[in-house]
This record gives structure tokens, sequence and C-alpha cells, in this order.
């Protein structure tokens, strides 16, 4: 789906939150389960579900807990590629050395992927739906996208939208990622109406272009080209494109140009929607952000984030930032 659903609502982003390591942090041992959640009702819980929670929870608090929505009108859309792997490493593992017996009751229903986003949506009562989607590198923005479409068709009043990623250990190829980020989405007028603070707007977008097509004059050029212009808005905004080595990473580079800013890739979705969350917390500005998967998948979401400034009252108010 390449164009963004245009009519409707115009949906802004009240919620901001990720949980994921500083640089040089010891993979696992930078997230304290207790501190961020409790010293109870977590001891079950997959650490990529521990994680998904914690951003939720922050996220939530951030748009000022949106209470008074009713339960049915709250939805939850997460993008995942490896939260559960390690999960689902040691559940291989126990059943071929010892049988399927001996997987642990409380952790055995997590075969099945969408269980990950289970404790949120129960402990949020997030009851219009819950999703999970899994597409290759570009899961996170593909959950943004869907989450705006439910919106702006009126199928809900708030959506969470999250990724979220344990360390999976890759073969091969780039290192893996581990965290969550969480945005909280709702239409602008019933933000307005409950004092939410609203931190800006976004529009994402993706497409598919099989592999073998990035040769000049291919399918690659007009894709990217229509990518960018169903998400961007206003103004032009510097592109961050996050891309792997791949022969689809280094044409979508190349397309792209030099003024694009880069990073790498890693094994996972969450790196292109940590992108989309920097201008929500470093004051505001414009930013698009471009992903690509050697699959095939082509991925993007134009952010404008708002600067918020104090208030009276002691609230918050989004003064826009070009």
């Amino acid at each position: 789906m390449l164009t963004p659903h245009r009519h409707g609502r115009d949906v802004v982003v009240t919620g901001v939150a990720a949980v994921v390591p500083d640089r040089d942090a010891p993979p696992g041992a930078w997230f304290d389960a207790d501190a961020e959640l409790g010293p109870r009702g977590h001891k079950y819980l997959p650490q990529g579900a521990r994680y998904l929670l914690a951003a939720g929870r922050r996220a939530l608090r951030s748009a000022t807990t949106p209470e008074g929505v009713p339960p049915e009108r709250r939805g939850l859309v997460v993008g995942t590629n490896h939260g559960l792997a390690p999960l689902f490493r040691d559940m291989d593992r126990t059943v071929v050395d010892t049988g399927a017996e001996r997987l642990r009751p409380a952790l055995a229903p997590y075969f099945a992927v969408n269980v990950l986003a289970g404790r949120l949506a129960a402990e949020q009562s997030f009851k219009g739906f819950s999703c999970t989607l899994t597409t290759s590198g570009v899961a996170g923005v593909e959950a943004l996208q869907t989450a705006v479409r439910a919106l702006r068709l009126g199928r809900a009043d708030l959506v969470v939208v999250a990724a979220v990623e344990d360390r999976a250990v890759p073969a091969a190829g780039p290192p893996p990622e581990e965290g969550a980020v969480a945005l909280i989405l709702e239409p602008r007028d019933a933000a307005e109406r409950r004092g939410a603070p609203v931190r800006g707007t976004l529009r994402a977008a993706s497409t598919f272009v099989p592999p073998g097509a990035d040769a000049p004059g291919g399918a690659l050029g007009p894709a990217v080209d229509g990518l960018l212009s169903a998400v961007r808005s206003g103004p032009s905004a510097p592109v961050h494109a996050v891309l792997d080595a791949s022969p689809r990473g280094r044409a979508v580079a190349a397309l792209l140009g030099a003024p694009a800013r880069r990073s790498a890739a890693r094994a996972g979705c969450l790196a292109p929607l940590l992108g989309a969350v920097e201008p929500f917390t470093a004051g505001g500005g414009r930013r698009v952000v471009v992903t690509a998967s050697a699959p095939g998948h082509l991925a993007a979401v134009h952010v404008l984030a708002a600067g918020l400034r104090p208030i009276p009252s002691g609230g918050s108010d989004a003064e826009p930032i070009a």
C-alpha cells in the first residue's frame, strides 16, 4: 500500500517513548525489569514482552494516559521481526532435546507471535483491535501506516503503535536490535478536547519492489520517488536513510544521493521508528525516514514534530517548528 489514506480525521502524535540500551550497554543487562515494571507481575513474560510493556506504559504516561477513551475504541499495532526469537530458539531446543511436554506452561502460548502484545493489550484494555506485523525490516513503519489508516477510517479513537525486538543471534549479517519504541496516535480533535500534548504529525507509506529491479531505469527509482511523494507534505525535510549493505540498500542509497543522512540497518525493525521519534524527543523538526530490506520491502515516514512549551496550567502546548 503506497499512497497513505488521506481522508477522514487529522491524526496527531500525543505520546512517545523509547526503551532501548545505550550504545555501550551490555546485551540484556541494561534493562531493570523491577524498576521499570514493578516487583510483581512480569516474572513469566518473555523479555521482548517486558520491553513492549515498558515502552507502552511510558508512552501512555507522556500522553497523559487517556482513561476517558472507551476500551472498545482503543487499538494496538505492534511491529516486530525478532521480538520472540530467543524464546523460539529455547522452545525448539526443549522440544528436540526433551519433548514438548517439558515446555513451561507460562511461556508455551508465546509460540504464536501475536501473543507478544497480549499483556499490554489486556492491561490497557485495548479492546478495539490488536494486531502484530512482521514484515522484514519495515514492520514498525507498516504498524504506523496501519494505525493511521484505522484512525482516519474511524475504527478507533486512540492507537498505540510499537516496534519491539529481542536480541536474536543472526548467523550472518547485521547485529541484532534490542528494546522497544512506542507512539500514541489520536485524532487531533479528540486530543485537543481532552487537553493532550499534541506533539506533531506523521505520514507513513510502504511498497514492494522485487529484488533484481535495482538497475538504472528499472522499477526501483519510480518506487522510491512515489514513496517520498506519498509521505511528504509542506516544506521539504531532510532524509534519514536506514539501509543495510545489501544490493537493495546500496541501490536506494544511490537514488537518495549524498544529502541523505544514513545509518546502518540492524537485524530488526526498530531503527526506522527510532529515527522517526527522534525529532519528538529532540525539541521538534521535520524528517523523512526511508528504509529498505533485501527481500524488496520499502517504507518511509514523514515526521513533523512540534516543540512543546509550558503553559500556565502546568501542562504543555505545541509550537510547530518548521
